[in-house]
């Protein structure tokens, strides 16, 4: 409770001054206090009366931890096991201290204002808050204002000997005995912890308002205590590298909204939490965090290692580039979704390509209305208008928020959709990685334009953008399987196991675990299996005898059909999901190939295929009699002059059918070494991968082909 001073420095900002001390089972040094996250044991207070300079009684209320302490801190303090076994617990005794003050405060037979005073930040800042986020109880609102008593002794100070030639060097992490010691005052101890220290600053504030010195306590630190989500920064900002700290080994589900809650007591600028995406577009378990003030910054790296809910929490210094890299976004689509009302932000991944902005909101019914209504929905795009399967959803509050995550899994339409917490920093990464990754030219494997000259063969080959006969690489075999959301501990024999019957059929040595930027695992991996075949059934649902969210310990793993070149992309920093591949900024996409699905034949004895549409291919030289050999996703293969016919034309286009005949011969692996000299510029990787079984076009073993002709 204060009274309106506006900031005069000329006039108290209130009548009454609450000198606070909170002791604790670890550190009690004021500048270390509560960076050990140890539990509170003891309030002791006074209140003076800045316009008298007058002092009341001095009260403490002794709090029961919540573990046991260590019999040096008994030793140290004085305070006996019985007294903290009697004692109540931290939410009872602060209101036990708030009314035992309004109370005395009821004596002073007027109307008064009052604040709290600490000696230093620690008390309110480091202890209290934090403690209540623990024991998820709630402080009085006068807890987020009270007058550092280091700064204003430091204020003071300078002031009267500003004009001294031997001005003292007052530093606010000076202590309580020094202040009484550049005061000239001697104060005795009484041999009770936390008595004692109200004591000497009770005999400092005297002193501050005693007419030699007539200090006025004008402006009060204030502690802010709701987060602000929205994006408070934008990529021209300069953001001091004395306010950013990273925090690490953050739970996945984590929001905003937590990490703020981790640090309770300490202003966060305004947008000032951004979760860092991996290059999946997945939380790492960091976040970048910018502080309102350097000192601030300083308090937040005392809570490295600190605990969010059962995991300690890692707290580094970090740059004011490195938080604007992930927190300041270039979507004007993002920056208007955000500009919205509303506090709580989810993401929803998994949508149907058809759904709507109605389908949401009516998918959360009335009981989470979306803020907005159909508003309040933001779809994710890639930059060419197609639907990514993503979008972000706005509500009211938080509180609205943590109900809409009771959908997940739920089904929208024909599919189940995936729900999580997100934040606005992740709303404008999400939206300015698709832009970029929409303003960057295609990625060309390095394998896709391998030129294969085989025997009696002979065709050209144009630059991506002109090909003039449609090619099928071995890289773009999918032979791969790709595990998503392993345990960060899992290793390659973990994969094995997981694999079951499967993991014979795996290529020896090839599991390639995928890394973060930090060269931590991610919880991805990609597996190389003999055949597509192989590689198809370990994607299978496990209810159908697949893999697909089988778990691996106490976590189930989604396994996804992927190709070579989808790996090295994943590799080399892109993104790979179901609509396709995403390229790192800076790189080019993978060249997609289109369909082609051969159906069953009809009549007995034929092949009939059919095609994406694709530009008419032109060939340099006519079909000749030589034999024509085929690369497909499923392997080589070679076929007879006789199996075509004089008026079809070559199956790369896939528009004509093609006689099935005695003659026509399908090639698998072996018997292409042993039949076909394979060039040079083929490397070995990509040789094992057409590794295969004799396929068996007529029976349709293979409803899925991306074929091309040499």
């Amino acid at each position: 409770m204060t009274k309106e001073n506006n900031g005069d420095p000329k006039q108290q900002y209130c009548d009454i001054l609450v000198l606070l001390f909170c002791g604790t089972t670890g550190l009690n040094n004021s500048n270390l206090l509560g960076s050990d996250e140890s539990d509170v044991v003891i309030i002791a207070w006074q209140l003076i009366d800045v316009n008298v300079n007058k002092t009341g009684d001095i009260h403490y209320i002794y709090v029961k931890p919540s573990v046991e302490r260590s019999q040096d801190h008994a030793e140290t303090t004085g305070i006996t096991d019985e007294l903290l076994e009697e004692a109540p617990p931290f939410s009872e005794a602060i209101k036990q201290f708030e009314q035992t003050l309004r109370y005395e405060l009821n004596d002073q037979k007027r109307t008064c204002s009052f604040t709290l005073c600490t000696d230093g930040q620690c008390h309110v800042r480091q202890v209290l808050m934090p403690t209540a986020v623990r024991n998820e109880s709630l402080l009085p609102e006068f807890f987020y204002s009270f007058f550092d008593l280091k700064k204003e002794f430091q204020k003071c100070i300078n002031r009267k000997t500003s004009n001294d030639a031997d001005k003292p060097d007052i530093q606010s992490s000076t202590s309580v005995e020094n202040m009484l010691d550049l005061l000239k005052v001697e104060i005795d101890d009484l041999g009770t912890f936390g008595v004692d220290q109200v004591r000497k600053m009770s005999s400092i504030v005297q002193v501050l308002l005693s007419d030699e010195y007539s200090h006025v306590f004008s402006v009060p630190e204030r502690i802010i205590g709701n987060f602000v989500t929205k994006p408070g920064c934008n990529t021209n900002e300069l953001v001091s590298d004395e306010t950013v700290v990273r925090a690490r080994g953050l739970p996945w589900q984590a929001s905003d909204h937590d990490v703020a809650r981790f640090f309770k007591g300490l202003n966060i600028a305004r947008g000032g939490v951004a979760l860092v995406l991996n290059n999946q577009g997945r939380r790492n378990g960091e976040a970048l965090v910018r502080f309102a003030s350097e000192d601030e910054r300083e308090l937040a790296l005392l809570r490295h290692k600190h605990h969010m809910g059962n995991r300690y929490i890692e707290v580094y210094r970090a740059t004011g580039d490195e938080f604007l890299k992930v927190a300041a976004g270039t979507s004007s689509e993002a920056s208007d979704f955000l500009s919205k009302k509303g506090d709580g932000i989810v993401r929803i991944r998994g949508l149907p390509f058809t759904a709507t902005s109605q389908d949401i909101t009516t998918f959360f019914g009335e009981d989470i209305p979306v803020a907005h209504g159909e508003e309040g929905v933001l779809f994710v795009k890639y930059s060419d208008g197609k639907f990514t399967g993503d979008a972000f959803v706005l509500f009211e509050n938080e509180h609205t928020a943590a109900k809409a995550l009771t959908k997940h899994k739920e089904t929208l339409g024909t599919r189940y959709v995936e729900i999580f917490k997100s934040t606005a920093a992740e709303v404008q990464q999400v939206l300015t990685r698709y832009n970029i990754s929409g303003n960057v030219q295609n990625m060309t494997s390095k394998a896709l334009y391998q030129v294969f000259n085989f025997p009696g063969q002979s065709v050209p080959l144009s630059a991506p953008g002109g090909l003039t006969v449609q090619q099928a690489a071995p890289g773009a075999l999918r032979n791969y399987i790709r595990l998503r959301g392993m345990p960060y501990v899992a290793k390659a024999a973990d994969i094995t196991q997981f694999l079951g019957q499967l993991a014979t059929e795996v290529v020896p040595n090839n599991i390639h675990f995928v890394v973060n930027a930090q060269g931590r695992p991610s919880g991805d991996a990609f597996v190389q299996m003999i055949t597509v075949d192989s590689a198809s059934k370990a994607c299978l649902d496990v209810s159908k005898g697949g893999c697909h969210k089988k778990h691996m310990g106490t976590r189930y793993v989604e396994v996804f059909q992927c190709s070579y070149d989808d790996m090295q992309i994943v590799m080399m920093g892109g993104t790979l999901n179901r609509n396709g591949t995403i390229p790192p900024p800076g790189m080019l996409e993978q060249q997609r190939i289109p369909v082609q699905t051969p159906t069953l034949p009809q009549p007995p004895g034929q092949l009939q295929f059919t095609t994406i549409p694709t530009q008419p291919a032109t060939l340099s030289t006519p079909p000749s009699a030589a034999p024509q050999y085929y690369i497909t996703p499923q392997g080589v293969y070679l076929v007879q002059p006789a199996a075509l016919g004089h008026h079809a034309q070559h199956i790369d286009l896939m528009q004509q059918q093609a006689t099935a005949a005695p003659t026509a011969r399908f090639l698998s692996y072996p018997q292409l070494v042993q039949n076909v000299q394979m060039p040079t510029l083929l490397p070995p990787q990509p040789l094992q991968q057409m590794q295969t079984e004799v396929v068996k076009f007529a029976c349709g073993d293979y409803p899925t082909m991306s074929a091309s002709i040499y």
